[in-house]
């Protein structure tokens, strides 16, 4: 526990904002209990994460993340987070083995409509705002843009024993994409099953950043800019205007996601630089 310097209120050593007087935690405020603090091996994960090998200058180029190299990618953002490990840990658990975060797919049509089609668009989104976060906004945390990223469509997963999408298995198809990515580097002509997906009845409606917020929230203590952005990254329209610089943030690389990088066309009409993975 860490105690607020201003109000004094005792507080989760996580937590980066006083619940009573909005006192932000940053860095270079640690109080000798180690709360605050980052150590260098943490600096050296992050800077995998996020691509860096040195210095803040320039955007890092765009990673092509597939089924082959999400696993990967998805560990380097997960060892990033230091300072909220332990309850980002909890939550990480309660996903990966008691709901369908690693396999669900990110839509019910389109080029993620496959297994761990989820996954991928988190783990890219996640990306996308670790690349431009530096330009526009150094001042966002980086463990909080990973967790905001990672988990704003988290509520696609469904709940314990409920997944949202549910899988029906069809005949064999000839398909144009191995991954059922429409990236042009996973072109293929091989006969394989198709998978179509199907909404979950008996799960209790809600809209999907209201549901990944009520996943997030019982394991991580969230900023209101945080639960904002989690809550209304796909559906910035209901806000009226009155987003917060994370939800405008985390929009943007969302959107980047889903109309260009996950679009072939628009990648080389429009020379975007993506790596591809070895």
């Amino acid at each position: 526990m860490k105690k607020c310097p201003d109000c004094g209120m005792v507080i989760a050593n996580q937590a980066i904002k006083c619940p009573k007087c909005k006192y932000t935690f940053t860095e270079a405020m640690d109080n000798g209990n180690g709360a605050g603090s980052v150590a260098p091996q943490a600096a050296a994960v992050s800077a995998a994460a996020t691509g860096r090998t040195g210095g803040r200058d320039g955007i890092m180029p765009m990673v092509e993340v597939t089924a082959a190299n999400v696993d990967e990618l998805y560990s380097q953002l997960k060892a990033a987070v230091v300072k909220r490990k332990t309850e980002f840990d909890h939550f990480i658990d309660f996903l990966e083995n008691r709901t369908a975060w690693l396999t669900a797919p990110a839509e019910l049509k389109g080029p993620l409509a496959c297994e761990k089609g989820l996954l991928i668009r988190s783990v890219s989104t996640a990306k996308q705002l670790l690349r431009i976060k530096d330009t526009i906004m150094p001042q966002l945390d980086e463990e909080s843009a990973i967790i905001i990223s990672l988990f704003h469509e988290v509520g696609k997963a469904g709940i314990e024993g409920k997944p949202l999408y549910i899988v029906e298995e069809t005949a064999p198809t000839t398909s144009s994409s191995a991954l059922g990515l429409s990236f042009s580097s996973r072109i293929s002509t091989t006969t394989s099953t198709s998978t179509n997906y199907t909404i979950n009845n008996k799960l209790v409606h809600m809209n999907v950043g209201v549901r990944s917020l009520f996943l997030v929230s019982q394991y991580m203590l969230l900023s209101d800019d945080e639960a904002q952005a989690i809550s209304y990254a796909s559906d910035i329209e209901l806000l009226d205007g009155k987003m917060s610089p994370y939800t405008l943030l985390l929009s943007t690389a969302l959107q980047m996601q889903k109309t260009i990088y996950e679009n072939s066309d628009v990648v080389s009409g429009y020379s975007f630089t993506v790596i591809q993975p070895k």
